[in-house]
């Protein structure tokens, strides 16, 4: 058996950065830059102005000691152009997004203006400048926009659009397996029969998954069989880069999962580690011809299910994909309540967080048992209580990381 720090270690060194592919701007969300990019155009692409209102030469307002008279020459909406140039005593009304006419240097907003028949009325000096947005003013021509390794989110896309970069060269997704294993699943929404339980983890893992940058290519349930789990792990091996099961890690009679990967000549990173829960937790490499897989062996109990992913799953998924920060936010924070366990292990606590004069306090959210599922809804993060420690007081810090799920 191994330590928490050894395993997580033995994973992540393993995680290579999948190929390369370009997608559509609409289908980049989430996903890792895998080049840097320049914007080809300055933007806006032009002066524009930013309000509704009166293009004018800022000079013909300078010194007035009264209103001043423009005369109206044109109104131009967004979209269109004024392709004269605006000469003294001249004024063209323009829209928030509209080019600002040549010879024009400030605009006056709509409602520091009058109109009448033609004629514009300014009632005050305007500075060069005011209310104009200069071509380039957000983003250069040549300027880098997004650097290689950039999770892309709703801004990034954004300013891309803006660009306009309608396709985008990211990393590719990780095509994620997950095989349910157990006899006594039955599916939500089916009539309970005596010895049966609700299948939880099927969901649980395709909505994890959902949350993290992986493509699910396949989710089923899957006979304590040697034989169907056999068959199951090989048509995931040649398919998927990641293959998740849940259940059959352990040493009872049905747990296969072990025996199914070594039938298939898996090679085994590790079986067992230091940690409550998810004790059994399992990592292979499983190949099939040129075809290679990773496989977590997690145990079926949902709560060692959801805290494993978290742990070992996401971070792992997070690196094939490109990311960089792939590893759980962490916070420090001090425990409202006394804790003790047996030495030996690590345990990951569930709790709520609650930031007090800019200390976080994590208190047990519930109970801490890995079948429970109640106390998972009402975590905020998982403390981790040291393997060498067996009490800790009130107020003792721990480091906590942050779940996404």
């Amino acid at each position: 058996m191994i330590s928490y720090e050894q395993a997580r270690n033995l994973v992540m060194e393993r995680a290579r950065v999948l190929g390369k592919e370009e997608v559509v701007l609409a289908g980049a969300l989430g996903r890792v830059a895998a080049a840097e990019i320049r914007s080809k155009i300055p933007v806006p692409p032009f002066r524009n102005s930013a309000v509704d209102g009166y293009a004018i030469r800022s000079e013909d307002t300078a010194g007035q000691a009264g209103p001043v008279r423009l005369k109206l020459q044109a109104e131009q909406p967004a979209g269109e152009y004024f392709r004269k140039r605006l000469s003294r005593g001249q004024t063209v009304k323009v829209m928030t997004g509209a080019p600002v006419p040549a010879g024009a240097d400030s605009v006056v907003p709509v409602e520091e203006a009058e109109e009448k028949d033609g004629v514009i009325f300014i009632k005050h000096e305007f500075k060069a400048g005011e209310n104009v947005r200069e071509a380039g003013e957000d983003v250069k021509k040549g300027q880098v926009i997004i650097a290689a390794g950039t999770v892309l989110r709703a801004p990034h896309l954004g300013l891309l659009a803006a660009c306009g970069v309608s396709r985008v060269k990211v990393y590719r997704r990780p095509k994620v397996a997950v095989l349910i294993t157990g006899n006594e699943l039955c599916r939500p929404g089916e009539k309970l029969v005596p010895g049966k339980i609700y299948d939880s983890n099927s969901i649980i893992l395709e909505a994890l998954l959902e949350t993290s940058p992986a493509e699910l290519v396949a989710l089923r349930q899957v006979k304590d069989d040697f034989k169907s789990l056999t068959a199951a792990l090989r048509a995931a091996t040649g398919k998927a880069d990641v293959i998740i099961t849940s259940g059959g890690v352990s040493v009872g009679d049905y747990d296969l999962v072990k025996e199914a990967a070594k039938k298939l000549g898996a090679e085994e990173v590790f079986w067992k580690v230091a940690q409550k829960p998810a004790k059994p937790l399992a990592f292979y490499q499983l190949k099939k011809g040129k075809q290679a897989a990773w496989l977590f062996g997690l145990p079926g109990n949902p709560g060692a299910v959801i805290i494993s992913f978290e742990e070992y799953v996401r971070p792992f998924i997070k690196k094939l994909s490109g990311w960089q920060d792939y590893w759980p936010q962490e916070v420090e924070a001090v425990l409202t309540v006394p804790y003790r366990k047996k030495r030996g292990r690590l345990n990951f606590v569930r709790v709520r967080l609650e930031q007090v004069e800019g200390t976080w306090r994590a208190t047990p959210a519930g109970q801490q048992e890995s079948g429970i599922i109640s106390s998972l809804a009402e975590t905020d993060g998982l403390a981790l209580i040291p393997a060498e420690a067996d009490f800790l007081p009130e107020g003792a810090r721990v480091r906590v990381h942050l779940v996404e799920w």
